[in-house]
């Protein structure tokens, strides 16, 4: 007698198996999720001293150069310091679109650091423009207004003086290459009005403004992307020599 085969029984074992594989990828999965997780927690994870992690983060002890800036504002870290170093952070975070280890330091060291550093191609500062509009944004939210106004004419103000200032300096400087104009020769006189017209700006980089006298700068350090780079791109922005500085 020829035995039945019992296609029955063969699919609900088929499909027992895909179940219990489906089961143990998943508990695989959320288990390197929650590791993956864990990871990222942040390197402020086991500090409530912002003084020890950023002495942990010089001596190398910590690193991460793509900080997770919302659960960093969530830490006791942040949370406990002071109001100049969170602003601080929180420029940071908006200039470079990301928070690296190296800019928690650098609040900690100064607190107006990125708000000194970064200029953008009129020579404005960035720091302020941000502010600026931070406060404007709360203005229109009601949150604070009569302060917050006060605080917008306070920075339109400085930044009419600032314009004022760079315009008579401007108007000097002109004058000053007319006057050398008389005494030196046609390549001399291009040389010089290059970099004076760029008010201390490093002629490799024409479209933004790089101060010859800043310190070493990586592209990690500035907010520019794809700007037009001259010889002898001294801050070696250009690392493959194709005229265009910090791609990306």
């Amino acid at each position: 007698m020829t035995p039945v085969y019992n296609y029955g029984a063969e699919y609900i074992i088929k499909i027992h198996n895909f179940y219990i594989l489906f089961i143990f990828s998943s508990i695989i999965s959320i288990f390197i999720s929650n590791s993956q997780a864990f990871a990222v927690e942040g390197i402020w994870r086991d500090y409530n001293n912002l003084k020890e992690l950023v002495k942990d983060i010089r001596n190398g002890d910590k690193d991460d150069d793509k900080m997770n800036y919302d659960k960093f504002k969530d830490s006791n870290v942040y949370k406990s310091a002071n109001e100049d170093f969170k602003k601080c952070v929180d420029l940071a975070n908006k200039v470079g679109e990301k928070l690296g280890d190296y800019e928690i330091v650098r609040c900690f060291e100064n607190a107006n650091f990125f708000k000194e550093k970064y200029v953008d191609d009129n020579n404005q500062k960035v720091g302020i423009q941000l502010e600026q509009q931070n406060v404007t944004n709360q203005n229109q939210n009601g949150s604070e207004q009569p302060v917050q106004q006060e605080e917008v004419q306070l920075a339109e103000n400085k930044t009419e003086l600032q314009s004022q200032e760079q315009e008579q300096g401007q108007q000097q400087e002109q004058q000053n290459v007319t006057n050398q104009n008389q005494t030196s020769n046609e390549s001399k006189i291009e040389t010089e009005s290059k970099v004076i017209s760029n008010d201390g700006c490093d002629p490799s980089y024409p479209d933004i403004c790089i101060t010859t006298y800043s310190e070493k700068l990586s592209c990690a350090d500035i907010p520019f992307r794809n700007f037009k780079v001259l010889p002898p791109d001294s801050r070696g922005f250009d690392s493959d020599s194709d005229g265009l500085g910090c791609e990306g």
